[in-house]
């Protein structure tokens, strides 16, 4: 998959996204906003309906990737 960035607007989306402090420490809340985003970019016209697609599924990782990221910590420091 592309990454598209030629907009401000999904540059400021793929800012929420990079926030990984964000994701590990409230992954749904991470999550909610980026979906939140993506819909606001879609409504609004400065995406198209496959970007959004695109976006969401990213999105949905979010969970997936926070318990990843929580299970490598604990492993590497099970006292943390």
């Amino acid at each position: 998959m592309s990454i598209e960035r030629s907009i401000p607007e999904l540059e400021a989306w793929y800012a929420q996204y990079e926030d990984i402090s964000y994701r590990r420490e409230s992954p749904y809340a991470y999550h909610h906003e980026l979906v939140q985003t993506a819909e606001a970019l879609r409504d609004d016209g400065a995406i198209d309906w496959d970007v959004w697609l695109a976006r969401k599924a990213l999105a949905d990782q979010a969970p997936v990737r926070a318990l990843e990221d929580a299970v490598k910590a604990h492993v590497s420091d099970p006292d943390a």
